[in-house]
């Protein structure tokens, strides 16, 4: 993946990837600059390969600049779960799902947003 979010300690992130914290083992995806759990900030990262799609919902009512519907689903990959845009209208509670390449919302967003794509 090439898309990342910048953080000034970490350099690029690509969107496919999560934080680990080095000082209480702590996971997450959302982009911080310390761990969530205990404040460190020796964190690192690491892909996420495949995720299972848990749940999703539909928004019919969006800004104009944004589809609709908008077809949201939240992931879990191991100890992270991610809530990014589905690219498929057909996926269902229980498929595998990856980050298929990254979007920006709105026009002049700087930051990348992930998409979630069923796996066959």
């Amino acid at each position: 993946m090439t898309d990342s979010n910048d953080t000034a300690e970490l350099g690029p992130v690509p969107v496919d990837h999560a934080f680990v914290c080095a000082d209480c083992g702590h996971r997450w995806y959302y982009t911080r600059r310390r761990c969530p759990d205990c404040g460190g900030t020796d964190v690192s990262t690491y892909e996420l390969a495949v995720g299972e799609l848990i749940a999703w919902t539909e928004n019919r009512v969006t800004p104009a600049d944004i589809r609709s519907p908008n077809r949201l689903g939240l992931a879990r990959f191991g100890e992270v779960q991610v809530i990014a845009q589905l690219t498929d209208d057909e996926a269902s509670v229980g498929d595998q799902v990856a980050f298929e390449g990254a979007y920006h919302l709105r026009h002049g967003s700087e930051t990348p947003k992930p998409r979630l794509t069923p796996l066959e």
